[in-house]
């Protein structure tokens, strides 16, 4: 098997990190949902209690505030209806994101290999030197 495949269990750690990750992104975006949810909530119930107080106080006007409190109705539902959307963006964001990450670490640590096996390779070049006789050849005599 050459070096460069990734083994079962590399495979394996691969899948589930992605699957946390996945995991994570969802949480977050969940997160992000339910907060925006409050906010829009509790500006919706503020704006409705300060009306109706109003309305309680003032019957003159009655009539317009009942419909101010009409309209901040449908604008807290048209702004709910807003935030699955905004919560799925939110949530391809982050996968987008996490991609980012792993293609950036992927191509450092390709650069790194490249960058060994180049030195390694310069190494291996500077340590081949000419061979060199251990001991100088005898000119044509022989000893006998």
């Amino acid at each position: 098997m050459a070096e460069n495949e990734p083994t079962r269990e590399e495979d394996l750690r691969r899948l589930l990190t992605d699957a946390i990750e996945v995991q994570i992104a969802a949480l977050k975006a969940g997160i992000s949902f339910w907060s925006e949810w409050i906010e829009q909530t509790s500006a919706f119930v503020q704006s409705a209690s300060k009306t109706l107080s109003n309305i309680n106080a003032e019957d003159q006007q009655a009539k317009d505030m009942l419909l101010e409190l009409v309209d901040a109705g449908r604008a807290s539902v048209r702004s709910m209806t807003e935030i699955p959307r905004h919560t799925a963006t939110r949530f391809i964001e982050e996968l987008d994101r996490l991609e980012e990450k792993k293609q950036e670490a992927a191509s450092s640590a390709s650069k790194k290999t490249a960058k060994k096996a180049r030195a390694n390779a310069g190494a291996a070049r500077r340590s081949t030197k000419p061979r060199t006789r251990s001991r100088p050849r005898r000119s044509g005599r022989v000893k006998t």
